[in-house]
C-alpha cells in the first residue's frame, strides 16, 4: 500500500475515533453531568481508552491491511504494544487537557487541541513499531504471525 493511500486510511480512522472520543466526552459531560474538573478528566481517559481500542481494531483491520495478522498471544502482545504506543500520545493529550481546562479552554476545543498535537506521532509508531511489514525483496509480506512466531 501506498504511503498517501495509509495516511488517508489513518487519517479516517483517527477521524472517526475522534468523533467517538468526541461523543464520549459530551454524554460524560451533558448527560452525566460530569461537570467539575476531576470529573472532565476522569471523562477524558474513559474516552481516550474506549476511542484506542476501537481505532487499534480499525487500524489493524483496515489502515495496515497489509501488515501481519498476530493471533492469539501474538494479537494481544501487538495490542498492548499499540495501546504503549498510544500511551504517549495518551500523556499527552490528558496534560494538554488539563492545562487548557485550567485556563477555562472549552473542553471540546481542549479535546480537538489534543488529538490533533499527537497525530503525526501516533502515525510513525503506529507504522513503524506496531503494524510494521516483513520485507522480502525490499517488497512488503503479508504473512501470519501465529503464537509460535511471536
Amino acid at each position: 500500500m501506498q504511503l498517501s493511500e495509509r495516511l488517508k486510511r489513518f487519517l479516517i480512522v483517527g477521524s472517526s475515533a475522534a468523533i467517538l472520543n468526541f461523543a464520549l466526552m459530551i454524554f460524560f459531560v451533558e448527560a452525566l453531568s460530569f461537570n467539575t474538573h476531576v470529573l472532565k478528566n476522569i471523562a477524558n481517559a474513559i474516552s481516550i481508552e474506549v476511542s484506542v481500542f476501537y481505532n487499534f481494531l480499525l487500524s489493524r483491520i483496515w489502515t495496515w491491511g497489509d501488515a501481519p495478522k498476530r493471533q492469539g498471544k501474538g494479537l494481544v502482545v501487538q495490542f498492548i504494544s499499540f495501546n504503549l504506543a498510544a500511551l504517549t500520545g495518551i500523556l499527552a493529550r490528558i496534560i494538554i487537557f488539563a492545562a487548557l481546562d485550567s485556563f477555562g479552554v472549552f473542553y471540546l476545543i481542549n479535546v480537538f487541541c489534543g488529538i490533533g498535537a499527537v497525530a503525526i506521532v501516533d502515525f510513525v509508531l503506529y507504522d513503524k513499531l506496531i503494524f510494521r511489514r516483513v520485507m522480502h525483496n525490499n517488497k512488503p509480506h503479508n504473512d501470519v504471525i501465529s503464537n509460535q512466531r511471536s
